[in-house]
């Protein structure tokens, strides 16, 4: 937990919110007349920036992303989902910094290699996932507002844009002549229980790719989360999963 809320406490740091909210902000705004649902979603380059700002920035690039988000909504699409909206953006971002350095191995963020892309591009696609079920079935759960398009919506501008513009964006970003400074997990001091933090970091991980794809059968065959048990207790395991390994010390 205390590497998600570092970023508040060095001046560096704090710089890039700002910088990534702006970005954002700049690239969410000018889409905003092209709704797709009115009140909720357009179409969302902008979408492109949390994976490519967590993987670099790690938490500030997190932080940047769901308080741009949060601002953007005020142009037009401001509403109680924001705060999903909130949440959903920041896991965006942080989720693949987390999946990106799951190995511990500390090797940074870039797409030099045919096996990073594949990395890259299977993140992306986790993240894109987690985000849809977390705010469509949120809005369906907190505030009765079942929309089946918006997961789709969701899913689609969260994997495609990253990977439409993600994608070059990160090539470019970790070139030999970018001077940007990339962020990696903080340090591990404490070398107690190592193997057992590995296997329930790995253990929750399996659990919210199973989940995830049970999620998207169910919504894909017509399922209300709210009006089915199954699914609801499917989506229990699904947060428990995501939250678990999202805010699980790097160890």
């Amino acid at each position: 937990m205390q590497e998600i809320f570092s970023p508040f406490k060095s001046k560096q740091k704090l710089w890039q919110i700002v910088i990534c909210a702006l970005i954002f902000i700049g690239m969410a705004v000018p889409f905003k007349v092209m709704v797709l649902i009115e009140g909720f979603t357009e179409v969302r380059p902008v979408n492109a920036v949390p994976v490519v700002a967590g993987l670099l920035l790690g938490p500030a690039g997190a932080w940047g992303c769901a308080i741009g988000n949060l601002i953007a909504d005020l142009f037009g699409t401001f509403s109680q989902g924001s705060i999903l909206g909130f949440v959903g953006n920041f896991i965006a971002a942080w989720l693949p910094y987390k999946l990106w350095h799951i190995s511990g191995n500390r090797e940074k963020p870039n797409v030099k290699s045919n096996k990073n892309i594949v990395k890259y591009i299977v993140i992306s696609a986790v993240a894109a996932i987690a985000t849809a079920i977390l705010i469509a079935c949120g809005l369906d759960m907190l505030f009765g507002m079942w929309m089946p398009r918006i997961f789709w919506i969701i899913l689609l501008n969260d994997f495609g844009f990253p990977i439409i513009f993600g994608l070059p964006l990160l090539i470019v970003l970790t070139s030999e002549d970018s001077k940007m400074e990339i962020t990696l997990p903080e340090e591990i001091r404490q070398t107690r229980n190592v193997k057992k933090h590995i296997v329930i970091k790995y253990g929750l991980l399996l659990s919210l790719l199973v989940s995830e794809v049970f999620l998207i059968l169910m919504i894909t065959m017509g399922f209300q989360m709210s009006a089915s048990p199954l699914m609801y207790t499917t989506g229990g395991i699904f947060i428990i999963s995501l939250f678990g390994f999202v805010f699980k010390g790097q160890k």
